[in-house]
């Protein structure tokens, strides 16, 4: 069986990096898929970095990317792309957000030839009104803009390695991963994940940060 990468960003996530380690390892070990875990420290202002190095040294299968300042989740994802062996790489947060489960759903997948799963929300949890309405216009921004219907899409993603190698290959500094692993093009499916609640910590989403996410990718991925 062919080795899988899963690249996890994490900023300010000190208390979910072992969880996460823990939990994919035994989901992947079960299934018997070769397996690496990539965590990227998006300049984390808490103790972050020194679990992911203890998760290194407990286990053969993590990785760390260290960045030197906080520079964004989607240069994170970019960096995490880069430094990964895998033949496929998913995409997914830290915080388990995205149903460890589902990895092993994508992977099954791509074992039958498909080179893009797309992780589809089919709910979205738990969440404010005024989050709710905040990404919702997001979202509404977003594809209008991009020309792709965002409206459920995620980061949490598996792609093949010729669609990785092709990503990186672009000269985007400021990459919109979201819509670019679609734009890209290869063999697409996807699969649909409730998003679960949070076990640890805040999320790192507030509405500010929304809006300068927005104009941002609406700026690199169009004639604006």
């Amino acid at each position: 069986m062919k080795l899988l990468s899963v690249i996890l960003p994490a900023y300010n996530e000190e208390k979910m990096i072992e969880k996460a380690r823990d939990t994919l390892g035994r989901i992947l070990s079960e299934q018997d898929i070769p397996y690496e875990i990539v965590f990227v420290d998006d300049g984390s202002k808490d103790q972050t970095w020194s679990e992911i190095e203890k998760a290194a040294e407990k286990d053969n299968h993590v990785a760390g990317v260290h960045f030197s300042r906080n520079f964004g989740k989607e240069s994170a994802m970019m960096a995490g792309l880069a430094s990964a062996g895998g033949d496929c790489c998913v995409v997914m947060d830290c915080d388990l957000q995205h149903p460890p489960e589902t990895v092993v759903e994508m992977y099954r997948l791509w074992e039958q030839g498909y080179e893009v799963v797309e992780g589809v929300k089919h709910s979205r949890g738990k969440e404010s009104l005024a989050h709710r309405a905040s990404a919702g216009m997001f979202y509404k921004i977003i594809s209008k803009a991009v020309g792709i219907d965002m409206s459920r899409a995620s980061d949490f993603k598996l792609l093949d390695r010729k669609a990785v190698d092709a990503l990186l290959e672009m000269p985007e500094r400021n990459a919109f991963f979201r819509a670019l692993s679609a734009w890209i093009g290869y063999k697409t499916t996807s699969v649909e994940f409730d998003v679960r609640e949070r076990e640890e910590g805040v999320s790192k989403w507030s509405t500010k940060s929304l809006i300068r996410y927005a104009i941002t990718n609406i700026v690199s991925f169009s004639s604006a």
